[in-house]
């Protein structure tokens, strides 16, 4: 389909849905993909793991060659890759997005990325008549199959116009954040506020613990006060009962704030001392093995760390 089927108008959209390319088809982009497929929308896909693609495929999906080979036949592209050593290659390499770039084709990049790499990605597309956004997404397993992310846009307002109805696939929520690389830097505030908040949640059940509160009593009260979090409704429970079955895993959690340090020596600012101190706490609990579980996961390293338990099941 050529670029020119990314449609301008309402009506237009009721009668042409342009195709779509979807490069990245891990735990949050095989979901993520399959709503475009639901929505009606001719999907083509390309991932380094072939079965991730064949899945999609057995959905509908056309699997391409290479992500050159999406570029080429899609009008709007999407990536959702691992990080950003992984998107500036699948833009940036041999065969890459960027070699099989059309006249006006939208690239959307919906990876946690750093900042400088998505305003760096926003300039070569652009370069080479192409438009971009950086759209990293909030949410986990869950909202991504249930098409209920939030989704963060950075670039123009009229590329994300023309973008909007395969991002509202995807999810239910979308915010205009500014420029390029503005949604990048705030998936980074909200990944620092995440790891922050839940490393001092599990320190205030420790602590709780040790002045002899049970957990329970400590995650009821703070539940039912000013003082309720994400971490405390939404993983509070699980904590208490060693439920660490992932939906935002340890691992991808300790590597986001790796991308917050990075993007804090981009604008020549220390890191937030918080943060530094949550940050270490997150790649001990990696060392220690923890890295394929939830990120609340961190609550283990805080027991060790306090000496005390805080789980009825670890």
């Amino acid at each position: 389909m050529s670029i020119s089927q990314v449609v301008h108008s309402e009506s237009d959209r009721e009668l042409i849905r342009p195709v779509v390319g979807f490069v990245g088809i891990g735990r949050m982009g095989k979901r993520m993909a399959a709503n475009i497929l639901k929505a009606g929308y001719n999907l083509v896909v390309w991932s380094r793991t072939l079965a991730h693609a064949r899945e999609l495929e057995s959905l509908g999906a056309s699997v391409a060659s290479c992500p050159k080979n999406v570029a080429e036949k899609s009008s709007i592209v999407i990536t959702m890759l691992a990080d950003p050593k992984s998107a500036r290659e699948v833009f940036s390499g041999k065969n890459g997005l960027i070699e099989g770039i059309q006249p006006k084709q939208i690239f959307i990049d919906m990876t946690t990325n750093l900042p400088s790499l998505s305003r760096s990605l926003a300039n070569e597309i652009e370069k080479k008549g192409g438009e971009f956004l950086d759209a990293p997404v909030s949410g986990s397993i869950k909202p991504a199959s249930e098409g209920s992310l939030l989704i963060l846009v950075g670039g123009k307002k009229e590329t994300l116009e023309l973008a909007k109805p395969v991002l509202q696939t995807m999810g239910n929520r979308i915010i205009h954040t500014g420029d390029h690389g503005s949604a990048a830097s705030m998936k980074l505030v909200l990944q620092m506020h995440s790891a922050t908040i839940m490393v001092s949640f599990a320190e205030s059940l420790a602590f709780g613990h040790i002045l002899g509160l049970t957990p329970s009593m400590i995650l009821d009260i703070l539940n039912n006060s000013v003082l309720k979090t994400y971490a405390s409704e939404n993983k509070g429970k699980k904590v208490i009962e060693a439920d660490y079955s992932p939906q935002h895993s340890l691992e991808s959690m300790t590597e986001n704030l790796d991308l917050v340090s990075d993007s804090a020596k981009d604008a020549r600012v220390s890191m937030p001392p918080l943060l530094g101190l949550a940050r270490e706490i997150f790649h001990s609990a990696v060392t220690h093995g923890e890295g394929e579980l939830d990120f609340s996961a961190v609550a283990i390293e805080v027991e060790k760390i306090m000496k005390t338990k805080i789980s009825r099941g670890h």
